[in-house]
């Protein structure tokens, strides 16, 4: 896949799994310096809150 599709499963995905797409990405961002990383629970999280 080229660079500049890099984007496009998160921009053709509905815009409920694009949502939690982009949460995702941007908690693994901040977690990524973390010597103890909660991903697991925090994408948890976005999942269930984007199902309610």
């Amino acid at each position: 896949m080229p660079s500049d599709d890099i984007e496009t499963p998160i921009t053709t995905a509905p815009p409920e799994v694009e949502k939690i797409i982009r949460e995702v990405i941007r908690v693994e961002k901040e977690n990524l310096h973390s010597d103890r990383p909660r991903v697991k629970a925090d994408i948890l999280q976005i999942i269930k809150d984007a199902v309610r």
